[in-house]
């Protein structure tokens, strides 16, 4: 399912590299993917919200290449955005449409809906993101509530963290190994980390407007480095453990290999980044070197 391409030179830093491995635009039946906002990546798998077509596409990830492309249609999720996979091979996938969270089980079946209990007020969680940890625990951007929760893998409240007072929008969030918590603030080109023992966050990286115009969406690896997707100006955003600008890698364009309104990107397994090339309604995989 994968198209060869060239490597594509990465801007300024060189602690990374973007190989592009190749592009997946349809799925087995050669129905070709329209609009995705999402993706999330598995040791083995590459799940995509397909939104324009409100559908799933599960791939298999085998020796960097996607197979199979299977279609998943449920009738309670038909605007797919943001989704994350749990270490249980289900899928949590954010509905556009009721806003509402659903799990898709392993087998590509409705599991149920993700409804978080015992939540202190407000009542209402109007869900932006999402990201789950190696325990299965799982993370809500609520813009209503202006926090973090967090909730354990049945959605059991475990605690919140208050967005920062100086914070603009909060659009996305990622959990590292060790359970430090990261959120991306789109609108002051900023991030916040809080470590797993800490009820408030603080500045990791700030004024990065030098190197993106509006962020999305944030990744991080086993080194603690952190992947941000620019939608807006097409390409991602390179930061170390300590927030230092490290790189900008890829540019705006429909050849394989660069990148049109961005949504989202992931990190799968061998070091694979795998984006939701939404405009160009396809995604696509690097291989980090």
């Amino acid at each position: 399912l994968l198209a060869t391409v060239s490597v594509h030179n990465a801007h300024a830093a060189s602690a990374v590299k973007f190989k592009p491995l190749g592009v997946a635009g349809q799925d087995s039946r050669n129905v070709p993917l329209k609009s995705p906002e999402g993706v999330a990546c598995g040791p083995t798998s590459v799940l995509v919200s397909d939104t324009g077509n409100g559908r799933l596409v599960r791939y298999s990830l085998v020796n960097d290449d996607l197979k199979e492309g299977t279609e998943i249609r449920l009738s309670q999720l038909t605007y797919p955005l943001r989704a994350k996979l749990t270490p249980k091979g289900e899928a949590l996938v954010l509905d556009g449409r009721s806003r509402r969270i659903v799990r898709v089980a392993a087998d590509n079946s409705f599991a149920s809906y993700l409804d978080p209990q015992n939540v202190p007020a407000p009542a209402t969680i109007v869900t932006r993101s999402l990201a789950v940890d190696v325990g299965g625990n799982i993370y809500l951007v609520d813009i209503m509530g202006e926090r973090l929760l967090v909730l354990d893998p049945n959605g059991v409240f475990v605690r919140q963290i208050p967005f920062p007072a100086d914070s603009g929008y909060i659009s996305d969030v990622a959990v590292d190994q060790q359970g430090t918590i990261l959120i991306l603030d789109s609108q002051k080109d900023q991030v916040f980390r809080a470590a797993s023992n800490e009820n408030a966050f603080k500045v990791m990286a700030k004024d990065l407007r030098n190197y993106l115009f509006y962020a999305v969406s944030i990744e991080t690896d086993s080194r603690g480095r952190v992947y941000l997707v620019d939608q807006n100006d097409n390409g991602v955003v390179l930061l170390g453990p300590d927030g230092a600008f490290l790189g900008r890698y890829l540019n705006f364009g429909w050849k394989p290999g660069q990148i049109f309104y961005p949504s989202q990107g992931c990190l799968s397994g061998n070091d694979i980044f795998v984006i939701a090339d939404r405009d160009n309604s396809r995604i696509q995989l690097f291989k980090l070197q």
